[in-house]
């Protein structure tokens, strides 16, 4: 085992889950790698997370992990585990295309940069093209993936993560992504904060993550103070995998508690068009219609496309289309769009800020566009602020 590998040898076999909204499958059981030397049970997953070594962490579904030193590189799927190391003021070493990356929130930012050409590539894509030699490659200290995205995206089992895990590093990430569709009752297990906390311990900087969330408590007072009252929010149909009005099908993201890439509709207060019965599948013009909501939202559309494409593709043949003319919605033109699915504690502001100058211009000001247009005296945050926090300088 190489050197770096001896340093952070510890417990990380995986406990059974589900990749929630996605493969339908269930998981299955792992026995503890002989290489790794089983950690001490405590009552709460972690340990010793004061600076001191060695330390274990948990990261639910996989077994509690000790590290004999801070681990210094990670890999990710782009996603909210890329977005919290970014918070924390590192940057992945490897992850799979950065095609929909939320790179555009991290431009905004002072000091805070991204090196795309400094990154090892896992897989041509996201949901395909994963190689065992690239994990290999990129010999990160530990993978901030949940395991269950590789046995669905790649085909794995039990033994490639294993494999993985002896000759590079353990597996410690949790998807949060969805929620009410898990096959299992026991997941997602963390909402937003509760993992970006877990990676504070991985890599030792609570004291950043504690900054983080007095700065996150402090915007939110700001937004709750600016909500009209409850009776007066509006209702959203959240549509997520793109929105293609000519096609006539859409799929509604649930505005769960437990569902990270709709958290900015219920930050704002929004009530969910369909309420407790969110259809599980494609969805027709005659469901939309029947709801009729007040906004339809596009789950990650703030991400994944300009304002300039927003509007050619989404807006414009919404407006064009017989069925879609008679949507509230599309008559006031009440069409916004959201992080989604890499909505890590950066995006997370972005985009909440985005949504509520969209939904309630009059108290948060005029959406002007684009998260690089809001004039600094009419932003949410302090971007420079933000930045100190992520450095480390605060």
């Amino acid at each position: 085992m190489p050197r770096r590998r001896q340093l952070l040898a510890g417990t990380a076999s995986l406990i059974a889950t589900s990749l929630a909204g996605c493969s339908g499958t269930s998981g299955e059981s792992q026995s503890t790698p002989e290489s790794t030397t089983k950690s001490p049970e405590t009552s709460t997953g972690d340990e010793a997370t004061d600076g001191s070594t060695p330390y274990t962490v948990e990261v639910k579904p996989n077994d509690p992990y000790t590290f004999e030193s801070v681990p210094e590189t990670y890999a990710a799927i782009p996603s909210v585990w890329m977005d919290i190391g970014m918070a924390l003021g590192i940057q992945p070493s490897a992850t799979a295309s950065l095609k929909r990356a939320p790179l555009k929130y991290y431009d905004q930012l002072p000091d805070v940069s991204f090196d795309a050409d400094a990154v090892t590539k896992l897989a041509s894509d996201s949901e395909s093209g994963y190689d065992k030699e690239n994990f290999y490659a990129a010999d990160c200290d530990v993978h901030l993936i949940d395991p269950q995205m590789l046995k669905f995206y790649a085909n794995w089992n039990d033994a490639d993560i294993e494999e993985i895990e002896n000759g590079a590093g353990p597996f410690l990430g949790s998807s949060i992504r969805f929620a009410s569709s898990s096959v299992t009752d026991n997941g997602p297990y963390y909402d937003l904060y509760g993992a970006f906390e877990k990676a504070a311990k991985i890599f030792q900087r609570q004291e950043r993550f504690d900054a983080w969330q007095s700065f996150h408590d402090e915007f939110m007072q700001t937004i709750r103070d600016g909500l009209p009252p409850e009776g007066d929010r509006p209702s959203v149909a959240a549509i997520w995998r793109g929105v293609r009005p000519d096609s006539g099908q859409f799929r509604i993201a649930p505005l769960d508690p437990l569902q990270n890439n709709t958290l900015t509709y219920r930050r704002l207060g929004m009530r969910d068009a369909f309420e407790d019965d969110v259809p599980d599948g494609p969805i027709g013009y005659e469901e939309l219609l029947r709801v009729d909501p007040d906004y339809i939202g596009a789950v990650g559309g703030l991400t994944s496309l300009t304002r300039e494409e927003f509007v050619s593709t989404v807006v414009e043949p919404f407006e064009g289309n017989e069925n879609g003319q008679s949507l509230t919605a599309v008559q006031n033109r009440n069409l916004v769009r959201t992080g989604g699915q890499f909505m890590g504690p950066i995006v997370d502001l972005f985009s909440t800020e985005a949504l509520a100058k969209m939904v309630y211009p009059d108290s948060f000001g005029e959406w002007p566009g684009s998260v690089g247009a809001v004039p600094e005296g009419e932003r949410l945050f302090d971007r420079q602020r933000l930045s100190d926090i992520i450095n480390g300088t605060l």
